[in-house]
């Protein structure tokens, strides 16, 4: 038996590589369709690029010797299969394919894994299967001991004219990128996409147009900083005098402009509060200070897929936009931030303190707050917390949030952070009146999305527990009449497995307007109002230095 089974692995060994070959072409041919979109997937730019991909790699594999080679040819089914398996995950939970980028962000996200989130199409999990399998009897049927001198040198010859479509491609495409003015218009329009592939910051633009394969090793690429760039001295050139033209003009001013001037101001950023949460039968507390604030009703918070708190909290506290590729978070530790609020309320005698429960290490925030301007960035343990999901327990640490006037405060909660199938713990003790609520709202859906959101409802419970402590305290201090709060969500709560269910609950049509969250300014001397102009969380940091003069 065992004789026969050696004979006809001999006998099929040629079928080998063209097996392999199939099988890369054929996944990316797979991931493209499941998710086509502009760019149709017989086109001729993602194609080459596939089949260039697939020659090559089936060439350098074949053009090892026989363990070596084996060994790679596994790897490269295993890393691709499960990669293209990562990217239907994420396009499903987030909308973005994945890239290399993500992985700086990594550290937190991980904290908060749920498989819940894991939802891949059942025809791609068959392809992938598939490929798994038809790469497993590729690898199997190779040939076993010496190979003649024709397979090494038509492995060879696979690897150098795959490598050339590839090269040729990629270059076709960079040229007509630079001969290219871009403009909104320009880059919505067909036979544009050479600008999304030089730039390649679009991943969902990019993997259709380059191929799994391109897209991959393009993306490792641009992530580690090896496509070079424009020439610094130039930007830094044009940079000062465009700054030099901006501080040379006067001020401008408005009817609100120093309205706030010498009070205190505490900021707090609020984990996954949505709009739907933010009701008065669950969230009371927030509820009551939203009906007595400067109500912004058409805000919105973009949605960061690399580090979505981070890049909020970085950019409420700037005004200025995180990169949309990954970045180191060094970045931000080693750059000059003058302009961010911290250091302008520092600049005007102001405490300045940030209060968060995660640890200092986590998207290295200990550094980061005090590079833009926070004395100190207090976490659990320094809060006094027994445990650092409960929102609550922050007010422990009020006497340091208010120990001398006038002071700011930035407090990022966390209670109701995702998943939310149980294992957060924090929202147990409020299920009975978060079930109890959720009846009275009359909200009907799956047994499983209604679990998921009515322990949603029962995490914001205890997030609206520090709000209405915090009010309690200020008010006991003789502070709330000379303390402005800040109110607004890092992102919404995409935290819920169902999508579709999510833009029922918010009553839209686009996934883009998922993104409209709450945000509200309080202080007792302000008439409460509506304000319907669209505005976003980079307006925050400039509209309220404005209002503090």
């Amino acid at each position: 038996m065992k004789e026969k089974i050696l004979r006809f692995r001999r006998r099929m060994a040629p079928a080998g590589p063209m097996i392999f070959f199939g099988a890369l072409v054929c996944l990316d041919y797979a991931l493209r369709f499941f998710y086509r979109g502009e760019v149709a997937v017989l086109s001729r730019i993602p194609m080459v690029f596939t089949l260039g991909w697939s020659l090559a790699l089936t060439g350098v594999c074949y053009a090892l010797p026989g363990r070596v080679g084996r060994i790679l040819q596994a790897v490269i089914g295993a890393l691709f299969g499960v990669l293209a398996l990562a990217h239907s995950a994420l396009r499903n939970m987030f909308g973005s394919f994945f890239s290399a980028a993500d992985l700086l962000y990594a550290g937190e996200g991980a904290a908060f894994f749920s498989f819940s989130y894991i939802q891949i199409r059942l025809a791609l999990w068959l392809c992938a299967a598939l490929f798994f399998l038809v790469v497993g009897i590729s690898v199997w049927l190779r040939p076993v001991g010496k190979r003649p001198l024709w397979v090494k040198a038509a492995a060879c010859a696979a690897l150098v004219l795959g490598s050339a479509a590839i090269a040729v491609q990629h270059g076709k495409l960079i040229r007509k990128a630079e001969e290219t003015v871009m403009t909104w218009d320009v880059a919505l329009q067909d036979g544009t996409q050479c600008g999304n592939y030089q730039d390649f910051t679009n991943a969902n633009a990019c993997l259709p147009l380059a191929g799994l394969y391109q897209y991959t090793f393009r993306d490792l690429w641009v992530t580690l900083g090896l496509s070079g760039g424009v020439d610094r001295q130039e930007l830094s050139e044009g940079l000062d005098s465009f700054f030099a033209q901006r501080l040379a003009r006067e001020p401008e001013t408005n009817a609100m402009t120093g309205v706030f001037a010498g009070k205190n101001v505490i900021f707090v950023m609020m984990e996954s509060i949505d709009t739907w949460l933010l009701q008065p039968e669950y969230m009371p507390n927030l509820a009551a200070v939203q009906e007595k604030s400067i109500d912004f009703t058409e805000f919105y918070t973009p949605l960061y897929l690399k580090a979505g708190t981070f890049c909020t909290e970085f950019v409420s506290m700037t005004g200025l936009i995180p990169p949309v590729k990954g970045i180191s978070t060094s970045v931000y530790q080693n750059n000059a931030f003058p302009y961010a609020l911290p250091n302008l309320f520092a600049g005007e005698g102001y405490s300045v303190n940030s209060f968060h429960p995660s640890n200092p290490a986590i998207y290295n925030r200990g550094a980061i707050h005090e590079n833009l301007g926070f004395e100190k960035y207090h976490n659990y343990s320094d809060m006094g917390m027994e445990d650092s999901r409960a929102d609550s327990q922050m007010l422990r640490a009020f006497d340091q949030m208010s120990d001398r006037e006038p002071f700011m405060d930035f407090i990022i909660t966390i209670s109701a952070h995702g998943p939310y199938d149980g294992s957060w713990e924090i929202g147990e003790k409020y299920m009975g009146l978060a079930e109890e609520a959720v009846k009275k709202m009359g909200v009907t859906a799956s047994p499983e999305n209604l679990a998921e959101y009515t322990m949603a409802v029962a995490q914001a419970m205890e997030t609206d527990a520090f709000v209405g402590g915090l009010l309690d305290e200020l008010e006991n201090a003789g502070l709330l009449a000379d303390t402005v709060l800040v109110f607004y969500t890092d992102h919404y709560g995409k935290y819920m497995s169902d999508t579709d269910f999510l833009m029922e609950l918010k009553d839209v049509s686009m996934g883009d307007m998922l993104c409209r969250t709450p945000c509200f300014i309080y202080s007792a001397d302000q008439e409460p109002r509506k304000v319907d102009k669209v505005c976003s969380s980079v307006d925050l940091a400039p509209t309220v230095a404005n209002l503090f003069g």
